[in-house]
């Protein structure tokens, strides 16, 4: 064992026992230990049995005259210990030094019965520090070194141990300082020594970092590891709640082998342990080292998925051991226990070497496909997360569609769940499945757009509400179908009132709080595009706010492309026209086509017209921005679809806008002009103006998005 402490520079006699050598410290206390044993056999003249018992009961007075003393005052406070009760107490510890080096040089079993009266002593907090301060602490840890002791006095040396450093920092440090955490770590080999030694090394480490620190480079978790792994560890498995270890140090296969003892049905912990055990293995599985050793370790991610189905058949209400039915407070740990599982297995599954171990295509995926049909809610969300991390490309989301059909059970989750945390992560999934062109015809016709008016309306979870939102947006981009879909009447009977309506009026009307933008009638619009815009006269309040916040990127640059294609049109040009009006959608198109704040523009020479303009300037074709794009990609795609907005404006609009404003939107029609022109010329001469092409891969899923705000997720 690398952790073994090196013995052989004590002189030692034919009995094993330390010399005075070995109890020499700087402390003054321990000087006085050393000169006590410093004659041997040759001070100590040989004691009877009688006279060996004796002493072995004077060491049991010293806390029989505190128990006396503690009769006549029964109104002091037991918290309370002063510097004086403390020396005196020291000074009673002192006195039995000699009594127990006596002891210990005749070879008395009775040192067995002294240290078994001092560690019961060591139970009263009082008594901890003055153990230390009269070196009995230390005595005793010095005759532990020799590994020569009988299996009692090793058992009541542990005691004493742990019992002074409970809660005694003072003692703490003592033990750190002589280097005597590796001795302890060492009984974790004796069987018989197990259920004091894992106590102790938890009084001595727990919240005392220097201790943690010693414990960590003894090889602590190694050891504890290899102990759990082991078939001792079954009689000693009510003490796994004193197990700590520092991540750093420990074995590459600390969390599965926490796992596999969680998942072991032969030999079966209750549900206390269980929990422990789960919730230790997580903490492992917090470590990007631990999490993919896991995803490489054959059955590892198996294991951990058997684990949160048994978390369900071993302790709920229809246990198959034999388990009783939880109490309440217990359901609820067992309840975290699951979320902190899932939220590991949820990293876990970000990894790239997740993607390459699990493919779409495997027995893994489809236990997890299996799971998005269970009654149980966390099985129902690990499957989404994990599923949804490896739809993270064209490929295997189509694969996904069109091979697993995964979509149908999804979209059963949005029709008939309520709970939000097992929403969002279904929407999350769906989300991904519609990125690819060939996805979307088919999700369309599979009814979701039955079922997410449901969510639109969820204003009390407003996440859930973007989310949803946000995938009707990916579902309609670059589908006609689905456009139709969403534009389709509510109802077929003319004489209903949702015959004028559409999902996209339900849309809008998220939008209430503002007054309605009204487009003016014109008989000579089309017919179509007329009485799209009749049936949805609110169209221009989301619009505005699409291009007027400043939180989504991608929002804001699909704004500005619906915007210009509007504009194009003479009927719609009249909205964007009168939406133009309204400061918060002027100002960013004014900043946007100049580089400039609103109040800082200054108009060019009157003496533009936009007759002129419109042939010196090529307006390009409005070009919607893929997801993804990067930030200068988005700005050359805003700025040009802003530069096709004015244009049409001008062009469709412009004959009936008064002279100031005319002159405003020719000016920024040519000051935009010229930055298209000069971005243009700067990237055909391969300069810094250049930017990456929009990868295709989905949005990431993690639990934390899905257990909290998800507002972020809108693209």
């Amino acid at each position: 064992m690398e952790s073994r402490v090196n013995t052989g520079a004590h002189a030692a006699n034919e009995t094993g026992i330390v010399s005075s050598t070995s109890l020499l410290d700087e402390n003054s206390n321990n000087k006085a230990l050393s000169t006590l044993l410093e004659d041997g056999k040759q001070k100590y003249k040989q004691l009877t049995e009688e006279e060996q018992r004796n002493m072995s009961t004077s060491i049991s007075d010293i806390f029989k005259l505190e128990e006396a003393s503690q009769a006549e005052e029964p109104d002091v406070d037991d918290e309370v210990v002063d510097v004086e009760d403390r020396e005196r107490r020291t000074e009673r510890l002192k006195g039995a030094l000699e009594t127990l080096a006596h002891l210990w040089w005749q070879d008395s079993v009775f040192i067995n019965e002294a240290a078994e009266k001092l560690a019961d002593g060591s139970r009263d907090p009082k008594w901890r520090v003055p153990l230390g301060d009269s070196g009995i602490l230390k005595f005793f840890l010095e005759l532990l070194k020799t590994h020569t002791l009988r299996h009692a006095l090793k058992l009541q040396i542990l005691r004493l141990v742990g019992n002074s450093c409970a809660d005694t920092d003072e003692n703490r440090a003592r033990v750190v300082e002589s280097n005597y955490i590796p001795l302890i770590v060492i009984q974790l080999s004796n069987s018989n020594l197990l259920a004091f030694a894992i106590p102790v090394l938890y009084n001595v480490c727990v919240d005392y970092v220097p201790a943690q620190q010693q414990a960590s480079g003894s090889y602590l978790s190694r050891e504890l590891i290899t102990l759990i792994a082991s078939p001792r560890f079954k009689d000693i498995v009510h003490f796994l709640g004193y197990i700590s270890s520092e991540p750093g140090m420990a074995p590459d296969n600390t969390p599965i082998v926490l796992l596999r003892l969680a998942s072991d049905r032969e030999n079966p912990v209750d549900m206390e342990d269980y929990i422990a055990l789960v919730n230790t293995a997580v903490a492992y599985l917090g470590h990007e080292k631990f999490q993919k050793i896991l995803v490489q370790t054959p059955q590892g991610l198996e294991t951990a998925l058997a684990v949160l189905v048994d978390s369900y058949t071993r302790f709920d209400s229809h246990p198959s051991i034999g388990s009783p039915t939880p109490h309440e407070d217990d359901a609820k740990l067992l309840s975290q226990m699951r979320i902190n599982l899932n939220s590991a297995l949820s990293d876990i599954s970000a990894l790239p070497e997740f993607k390459e171990a699990c493919p779409v295509v495997s027995p893994f995926s489809s236990s997890l496909r299996r799971w998005l049909s269970s009654e149980q809610i966390q099985l129902q969300v690990c499957a989404c997360i994990m599923l949804g991390n490896l739809a993270r490309n064209d490929e295997a989301c189509e694969l996904f569609v069109h091979t697993a059909r995964v979509h149908t059970p999804l979209i059963s989750i949005l029709k008939n769940v309520n709970d939000s945390q097992l929403l969002h992560a279904a929407l999350g999934f769906l989300k991904n499945l519609a990125l690819p062109i060939k996805n979307k015809e088919v999700l369309g016709s599979s009814g979701v757009f039955e079922v997410l008016p449901r969510l639109w309306l969820l204003d009390i979870l407003q996440p859930i509400q973007l989310s949803s939102i946000s995938l009707t947006r990916q579902l309609v981009n670059g589908s006609l179908e689905n456009v139709n879909r969403v534009c389709a009447r509510l109802s077929t009977d003319e004489d209903s009132p949702a015959h004028e309506r559409s999902n996209l009026s339900l849309l809008i009307g998220l939008f209430d709080r503002t007054d309605p933008i009204k487009v003016g009638p014109a008989e000579e619009l089309d017919e179509t595009r007329r009485k799209f815009l009749l049936r949805h006269p609110d169209l221009g309040r989301p619009l505005s706010f699409m291009v007027s916040q400043t939180k989504w990127p991608i929002v804001r640059s699909e704004g500005w492309f619906v915007f210009a294609l509007m504009a194009r049109y003479p009927d719609s040009a009249q909205c964007i026209s009168d939406m133009m009006q309204d400061v918060a959608v002027f100002q960013p198109l004014v900043e946007m086509l100049t580089g400039k704040p609103l109040l800082d523009h200054k108009p060019a020479s009157k003496t533009t017209s936009s007759d002129a303009l419109g042939t010196e300037i090529q307006a390009p074709e409005p070009e919607p921005v893929q997801p993804h794009a990067q930030a200068a990609e988005m700005a050359r795609i805003d700025r040009e679809n802003a530069l096709v907005l004015v244009s049409e404006l001008l062009k469709n609009r412009g004959s009936e806008m008064a002279v100031m404003r005319r002159a405003l939107f020719e000016d920024l029609l040519k000051g935009g002009g010229e930055l298209v022109m000069s971005y243009r010329e700067g990237k055909e001469a391969n300069t810094p103006a250049e930017w990456r092409e929009p990868d295709g891969s989905g949005a990431g899923l993690n639990l934390q998005e899905v257990a909290t705000e998800s507002i972020s997720e809108i693209s």
